[in-house]
C-alpha cells in the first residue's frame, strides 16, 4: 500500500512539473510574441528617422543614450532618469511614443547606474559635479550631431535636480525646461506627505507616522539615515495617499518584459535598484546631494527659458503642492504648471497619452 501511495505522489509530482513546465515554455513563447510585434509596432522606418542604443564616451568611460525619433531635424529632447540611478529607458516605447514624430529624444543611462553601469568596470565618483559635467558633454554631442544651438530638458524625480542645476548654470545651451515629478526639498517633502496621511490614517499608523517624522526631523545626512524607517514611512503615507489610478508593479512589469528594449542587463539593475539599502549605498553621495543638500528655491527663482512642471494629482514623492509653490514664485520666459489627474510619481506612465499632449501644446507654444 505505501509503495502504491508513493507511486501515486510521484506520478502527481511528475505530472506537475510537466504541466508546469509546459505552462513557462507557453508563456515564454507568447512574451516572445507580444515583444516581436511591439518591435514591429515601434520600430521607426521613416527615411530621416532615427532608431539607436549607443555608447557615447563621456567623462572618460561609455555612457549608454538610446535616441529615437522620426525626423533627426526635429528638436532634441535630453531625458534625464529618476532616481538616483533608476533608468526606466527599457519602457521609453510606452509612454514617449506619440511624441517621436515631432521630437528627437534621447534617453541617457547615467554614470553608475543601468546600461552605463555594466559596460564600465569602473564608473567612477559619482557627484553631482561630476554628473553636471557628463550632462554637458552629452548635450554638447547633441548639439553637434543634430545641429542644434540648445536642446530641451526634460528630467523626472532626481532628474529634476540634475535638470535644474545644469540649467542654471548653462542657460544658453537649453531651449526649453519640463520637470517631471519636480524635487523642491525632498526631506521636507517625505514630512509634508506623511503629516498629510496622518490626517487620514488609524491611531496606530498616526503614532507610527509621528515616530518616523521626528526621527526623520532628527536626520542630518546620509550617515544617520535609518533606511528601514524612511521607506516605512513612505509605505505607511502611500497607504493613505496613493491614487487608484497609479500604474501597478504588475502592469508595469508586464510593460517591461514585453518591451523589445528591456534586457538581462536592465533585470539585474531593476533588482538592484529596486532594495532601498542597495541603491543608497551605491549611489550614496548623489542620495546625500538630493535628500539633505539640495533646495530648489536656493538654486534660483527666475529662468530665462520657458519652464514646466508636470505632476501627478497624488504625487506624495514629490508633493505637487510644494512645486506648486515654488512654480507660483518663479519668473521665467514663459511658464506652465501641468496636473494630471489621478496620477502619481510617475504620470508619464500612469497616463502616457495625456503626458505627450501636455508635453507637445508646451513645447509647441514655446
Amino acid at each position: 500500500m505505501k509503495r502504491a501511495k508513493l507511486k501515486k505522489v510521484k506520478r502527481v509530482a511528475k505530472i506537475i512539473i510537466i504541466v508546469f513546465g509546459i505552462a513557462m515554455i507557453l508563456i515564454f513563447i507568447a512574451i516572445g510574441t507580444i515583444r516581436f510585434i511591439n518591435a514591429k509596432k515601434n520600430h521607426i522606418s521613416q527615411p530621416n528617422g532615427i532608431q539607436e542604443n549607443i555608447y557615447v564616451e563621456i567623462g572618460g568611460i561609455e555612457q549608454y543614450l538610446q535616441i529615437r525619433g522620426e525626423d533627426k531635424d526635429n528638436p532634441v529632447i535630453l531625458w534625464l532618469h529618476g532616481g538616483p540611478g533608476f533608468p526606466l529607458t527599457y519602457l521609453s516605447s510606452y509612454y514617449q511614443k506619440d511624441l517621436e514624430a515631432n521630437y528627437t529624444i534621447a534617453c541617457w543611462e547615467q554614470r553608475g547606474c543601468g546600461r552605463t553601469y555594466y559596460q564600465n568596470s569602473d564608473n567612477g565618483e559619482l557627484t553631482i559635479e561630476r554628473l553636471v559635467a557628463d550632462m554637458d558633454e552629452l548635450v554638447n554631442y547633441l548639439c553637434e550631431r543634430f545641429q542644434r544651438d540648445k536642446i530641451i530638458i526634460m528630467g523626472q524625480s532626481w532628474g529634476t535636480v540634475l535638470g535644474m542645476e545644469y540649467l542654471n548654470e548653462n542657460p544658453q545651451k537649453v531651449a526649453a525646461y519640463i520637470g517631471i515629478g519636480q524635487v523642491t526639498d525632498f526631506k521636507q517633502g517625505k514630512i509634508h506627505a506623511a503629516q498629510i496621511a496622518i490626517q487620514k490614517s488609524s491611531d496606530k499608523d498616526t503614532l507610527l507616522l509621528e515616530n518616523y517624522i521626528q526621527s526623520f526631523q532628527k536626520t542630518g545626512c546620509i550617515d544617520e539615515l535609518n533606511v528601514k524607517e524612511l521607506e516605512q514611512m513612505i509605505l505607511l503615507s502611500l497607504k493613505y495617499l496613493k491614487g487608484s489610478g497609479e500604474l501597478s508593479p504588475m502592469k508595469q512589469m508586464y510593460i517591461a518584459v514585453t518591451s523589445p528594449e528591456f534586457s538581462w542587463n536592465d533585470l539585474k539593475w531593476f533588482l538592484t535598484a529596486s532594495n532601498s539599502e542597495n541603491i543608497i549605498n551605491c549611489q550614496q553621495e548623489l542620495v546625500e546631494y538630493m535628500y539633505f543638500d539640495f533646495n530648489v528655491e536656493k538654486v534660483s527663482d527666475e529662468y530665462s527659458m520657458p519652464i514646466c512642471f508636470i505632476q501627478g494629482e497624488t504625487d506624495w514623492i514629490t508633493p505637487t503642492d510644494m512645486a506648486k509653490s515654488y512654480y507660483d514664485n518663479i519668473s521665467a520666459n514663459s511658464k506652465k504648471f501641468v496636473v494630471i489627474d489621478n496620477a502619481g510619481h510617475t504620470p508619464f506612465m500612469d497616463n502616457p497619452e495625456q503626458f505627450c499632449n501636455e508635453v507637445r501644446q508646451f513645447l509647441e507654444k514655446n
